[in-house]
C-alpha cells in the first residue's frame, strides 16, 4: 500500500523566516499538530465509511464476492499515483484528493468490523497508537539523519508487499502471512519516524506552503494504517 515517500528538498529563500529558536520551534510543532490532525481526519474518514458499510451484512457480501473483491485492492495503489500530483493541485482538489483516498479505503476494509472482534480491533488500536506515536517523537527530536534508514525500509516495503501477493495466489501458508504481517508492522513503524523526520525537514526549508501539511498527513496515514493493519492480523481474534 506504501508507495510514496518524498526527499527533504534542496534550501529555497522562501522557507520560513523566524526570529528566533524558540519562536522556529513552535512553528514546527504547529505545522507537525496540522500534519496530524489532517491525518487523524483521513483514519476517521475510513473508519466512518468502513464501519458504517459493515452494518449491511448483504452490501459486505456483494463487494467482497466475485470480481468485486479484486477491484477493492485498487484504493490501496492510489497514494503512488496521486501522492506525488497533490502538490501541484489547489488546496481544495488535495483536500478532496485525500479525502477520497480516504473514503474508498474505508470502502475496502469495511471486512474488517465483520471479521475481527471488538476487543481485537481496540487492542490493535492501542497498540498502533502508542507504537505510532512513539517513533514519531523519536523522528522529530532525534538528531541522526534518517533518509539511509528510510530508503532501506522502502525497499523493505515493496518485498513484504511483493511476498504478500505471492503468499495469496500461490503457497498461501499461515505461517508466511504472519512473517509478512510482522515485516510491515516493523517497516511501517521504523517509516514513521524517518517521514517524520522528512516532513519536519521540508517545513524547515520551504515553511508550510502549498499543500506540505497534507501531503504529510497522506504519507502517516499510510503508515499508521499499514502498521494497525499488520498488528490486527498479527493479534487474530477472528469472528466464529
Amino acid at each position: 500500500m506504501q508507495g510514496y515517500h518524498q526527499q527533504p528538498a534542496s534550501p529555497q529563500p522562501n522557507g520560513p523566516r523566524m526570529g528566533g529558536s524558540t519562536q522556529l520551534h513552535s512553528g514546527v510543532v504547529q505545522f507537525m499538530n496540522g500534519v496530524y490532525g489532517w491525518m487523524a481526519v483521513g483514519l476517521a474518514v475510513t473508519a466512518g465509511v468502513s464501519w458504517g458499510i459493515a452494518q449491511s451484512m448483504d452490501l459486505v457480501v456483494t463487494l467482497f464476492t466475485g470480481v468485486t473483491r479484486w477491484l477493492l485492492l485498487l484504493p490501496f495503489f492510489l497514494p503512488m499515483f496521486i501522492g506525488p500530483r497533490i502538490a501541484g493541485m489547489s488546496r481544495g482538489g488535495a483536500t478532496m484528493a485525500f479525502m477520497v483516498i480516504s473514503a474508498l479505503i474505508g470502502v475496502s476494509l469495511s471486512y474488517i468490523p465483520v471479521v475481527y472482534q471488538t476487543s481485537t480491533l481496540f487492542t490493535a488500536l492501542a497498540a498502533t497508537v502508542a507504537a505510532f506515536a512513539s517513533m514519531a517523537v523519536f523522528g522529530f527530536v532525534t538528531k541522526k539523519d534518517l533518509s539511509g534508514m528510510g530508503q532501506f525500509l522502502l525497499m523493505a516495503l515493496f518485498g513484504a508487499i511483493f511476498a504478500s501477493f505471492a503468499n495469496m495466489f500461490f503457497v498461501q501458508s499461515a505461517g508466511m502471512s504472519l512473517l509478512v504481517s510482522g515485516i510491515v508492522a516493523l517497516v511501517s513503524a521504523g517509516l514513521t519516524a524517518y517521514h517524520t523526520q522528512a516532513i519536519k525537514q521540508l517545513y524547515l526549508v520551504n515553511g508550510g506552503q502549498g499543500n506540505l501539511a497534507i501531503n504529510g498527513a497522506l504519507l502517516l496515514y499510510i503508515n499508521f494504517l499499514n502498521l494497525f493493519l499488520s498488528l490486527l492480523h498479527l493479534l487474530g481474534g477472528n469472528r466464529d
